[in-house]
């Protein structure tokens, strides 16, 4: 059972500075076992309006139900990971033969200082995106919070390898996901293929319709079905690499049972990534995995996931 974590008492409407660490510990103490355990876990009393929710998830099906000719004035661009991609035209299993049954749009750089994104965003997604990428910048900071302590660091440990979030030097990113319906799906072809996540700490926002899967730890593929005023929260290959194995990042997948594939699916995902200079290094001092620097470490990835070549 995916354990489900009550942040009532450090949501996004709490003053950070009003928390004791000792109730951080708390929190700390479930999340990190939650994640230790399973693998992912769902998130409660976040902070994060269902209106927000929902009219990000209704203005971005807007924009996807408009003709391709449309959504290619906002294509992601050669070495750029802002966005429209296009169906089937990413594949985040480098192994299976068929790209993804989907499309995407990737917002990233968002302009926290006057609210605006360099990069071109439609106008019909682009208050209702903004708002949600500002609400859950606040929530990653206070998770980023509880997953130091769960180090056993100080509070505000993590927050230093992400001070450019919403500055420039970040890829820290809100993805909307379409999933459109299909007449039949191509053989060994996902929805969206097997992965972990490149980065620290993911949010996921699904829509009623099921199909997330993920690995829960020393077991098989189950269903992450969707959970009314919940998150789905999984920690990617970065908080592995910073707990020397101690918090995993999980496997997960999105796939179409014969019915489903017929049903349209949306989901809005929050990857909270380090900053791009930041050097992860392993913070019990094992040294079990070697530093990297972030930035150099993505290109590579991006090249692999797109049909176009987006390294710089």
């Amino acid at each position: 059972m995916i354990p489900l974590i009550d942040l009532q008492s450090y949501n996004i409407l709490v003053t950070e500075e009003s928390v004791e660490t000792a109730t951080l510990k708390v929190i700390s103490d479930q999340l990190c076992q939650g994640v230790q355990e399973v693998g992912l876990v769902y998130l409660k009393n976040h902070g994060i309006p269902r209106e927000l929710i929902t009219n990000a998830l209704s203005t971005s099906k807007t924009f996807f139900d408009q003709p391709r000719e449309k959504k290619e004035q906002y294509a992601m661009q050669h070495g750029h990971f802002h966005g429209w991609v296009a169906f089937e035209a990413e594949r985040v299993n480098f192994d299976r033969p068929v790209y993804d049954a989907k499309e995407g749009f990737n917002m990233s750089l968002l302009d926290r200082k006057d609210q605006t994104a360099p990069e071109k965003l439609p106008p019909e997604v682009g208050s209702a995106w903004k708002q949600l990428h500002n609400s859950c910048f606040q929530l990653g900071l206070h998770v980023l919070d509880l997953l130091s302590i769960g180090l056993g660091k100080n509070r505000d440990y993590l927050r230093q390898y992400h001070k450019k979030i919403g500055l420039g030097d970040n890829l820290t990113t809100l993805r909307a996901n379409y999933y459109p319906p299909l007449k039949e799906i191509k053989p060994e072809q996902a929805r969206c293929g097997e992965h972990s996540d490149f980065g620290t700490v993911s949010f996921l926002f699904q829509d009623e319709v099921s199909g997330l899967q993920a690995k829960v730890q020393g077991g098989d593929y189950v269903p992450v079905h969707p959970i009314e005023d919940t998150i789905v929260m999984n920690l990617g290959d970065m908080m592995q690499r910073w707990s020397a194995d101690r918090l995993k990042a999980t496997k997960h997948r999105v796939m179409a049972s014969p019915t489903d594939v017929h049903q349209l699916r949306q989901s809005m995902a929050f990857f909270v990534v380090p900053d791009n200079d930041a050097l992860i290094s392993c913070t019990d001092g094992s040294n079990k995995y070697p530093d990297i620097d972030f930035g150099n470490y993505m290109k590579p990835l991006f090249k692999a996931i797109f049909q176009d070549d987006t390294e710089n």
